[in-house]
């Protein structure tokens, strides 16, 4: 990324790979939430979210269900103001270097945010090293995790 970041001409291209890792992220937050706090079995977690298309509202609802609590406010204007320049940059529309700039930097701060409080609530960064998530912790059997995230709103298409 670094690389990237030395070359204003490259801005777009590290605006792609921010929101690359902010998708990334995103399925490793709820990971983060359905294991630590719902106990559910990493293998049905993984099937679930594998298979899951999040639309922006789909998304901020069921992290809200998840972790027990909506995404910042703070966070979620960084990641609005990113969104608008990366969806006028994928569209075809000329973004201007300092608003590639502005919107590279607020996804920056998002993931910097969002990983903060997701660690917050459960130990775990989601940007970060994810290897002892589950710990010594005893998870639900994969039908009753099955249950349990269909019931938080994830709504999976495989059988029990």
């Amino acid at each position: 990324m670094e690389s990237l970041l030395a070359d204003g001409r490259q801005f777009h291209i590290a605006l792609a790979y921010a929101f690359m890792k902010i998708e990334e992220g995103h399925h490793r937050a709820l990971k983060c939430g359905l294991i630590r706090l719902h106990a559910c079995a990493s293998s049905k977690v993984d099937d679930a979210l594998a298979k899951q298309h999040f639309t922006r509202t789909y998304f901020k609802t069921v992290f809200n269900n998840v972790l027990g609590k909506p995404i910042p406010k703070d966070a979620l204007g960084l990641l609005e103001n990113a969104e608008s320049v990366r969806d006028r940059l994928i569209h075809g529309k000329g973004v201007p270097y300092k608003e590639l700039r502005t919107g590279l930097s607020s996804a920056l701060d998002y993931i910097a945010k969002l990983g903060g409080f997701v660690e917050g609530r459960t130990g775990k960064n989601p940007f970060g090293d994810l290897r002892g998530l589950a710990g010594k912790k005893q998870l639900l059997e994969p039908t009753t995790s099955y249950w349990v995230m269909k019931g938080i709103g994830l709504y999976t298409s495989e059988s029990k």
